[in-house]
């Protein structure tokens, strides 16, 4: 139970940490950034302010502070969830973000899905059958797919199902089946191959381990040492894998959400860089940063799940549950 415990508390600090240090480099990037905010409210409204109205604005935002009172106050603000309002039309930035990230949530979550039902077999199955038709052909598809960019992948597939064959709309408002299947796939795709190829390795890696051999010369069956033995060896390389993926769709569906026109995260953080809404971008990269740490520290947690040297070793999550019972 101590060992366990040491160990989260450890992990946990660790991230505590990397989150500290992202908000003061974000932040520090917000405050050398060309322009001023307060400036930038005030002519939000097409009034070209004075400079007396500037100065009592940033005495109101608290701007002509130093750098380090400014940076405790917003630091204040966001361990309560705040996360200040839109420089532009004054919204609230933590429910804008909040209902952007809910949408591209459901689209992460769907990708993600698509891709780990088509990978996980395919991978295993090119593994057993290496250098056979199906894993020659698997490679060439996967070649292709990874070397087209994703903006070329969702105009192709707005050109093919949405405008020639017309079976689904062009512009998607993220409601409905239809409105996320092109989305979807296109980011599915990307995902499901890059997953094929590091399950394949993975798996052909176990395949030529001495234990493997030595599980055939008892008279085992292949289908046993694959899914008995084999894949319990693969688990860990591939829930990180996931974990990758998962964090990466979650913070990187920009170019996607904008082709299809996906009210997302991401293309509310492309449209604050364009208007130079400083306080959205902030909102949005620690929140990025924060998914992607509470990810690898769930990641991290749920190793000794799979891996029982990791779970001996460590004190264990499986041990820590019957000494607590």
């Amino acid at each position: 139970m101590n060992r366990f415990l040491r160990k989260t508390l450890r992990s946990a600090a660790g991230v505590a940490v990397l989150l500290l240090l992202v908000t003061l480099l974000s932040y520090s990037l917000m405050y050398l950034a060309p322009g001023d905010p307060a400036e930038t409210i005030l002519m939000a409204g097409g009034a070209m302010p004075s400079p007396e109205d500037i100065a009592a604005k940033r005495r109101e935002l608290g701007l002509d502070q130093p750098f380090y009172i400014q940076y405790g106050r917003w630091l204040s603000n966001f361990v309560r969830g705040d996360l200040g309002v839109s420089m532009v039309d004054g919204t609230n930035v933590s429910a804008e973000l909040l209902r952007g990230l809910k949408s591209s949530a459901h689209l992460a979550v769907l990708s993600l899905i698509a891709g780990v039902v088509v990978a996980i077999p395919a991978g295993i199955y090119t593994a057993v059958k290496r250098n056979g038709l199906f894993d020659r052909i698997t490679n060439f598809i996967i070649f292709l797919r990874l070397s087209m960019p994703i903006f070329l992948v969702g105009i192709g597939f707005l050109y093919v199902f949405a405008y020639k064959l017309r079976l689904v709309s062009i512009v998607s408002n993220g409601s409905g089946f239809k409105g996320v299947i092109l989305p979807v796939a296109t980011l599915s795709t990307g995902i499901c191959c890059r997953m094929i190829r590091q399950i394949r390795t993975a798996v052909s890696d176990e395949l030529v381990a001495a234990y493997v051999d030595g599980l055939r010369s008892r008279g085992l069956k292949e289908t046993d040492i694959l899914f008995r033995h084999v894949l319990k060896n693969t688990m860990l390389p591939i829930v990180t894998l996931i974990a990758l993926s998962f964090g990466s769709l979650l913070g990187g569906t920009a170019v996607t959400e904008i082709i299809f026109s996906y009210p997302g995260i991401g293309s509310m953080a492309v449209d604050a860089i364009s208007k130079r809404d400083y306080t959205v971008i902030q909102g949005y990269v620690v929140m990025v940063a924060l998914i992607f740490c509470f990810i690898y520290y769930l990641t991290e947690l749920s190793y000794g799940l799979f891996d029982p040297r990791m779970r001996n070793r460590e004190g264990g999550i499986l041990r820590w549950k019957r000494a607590k019972d």
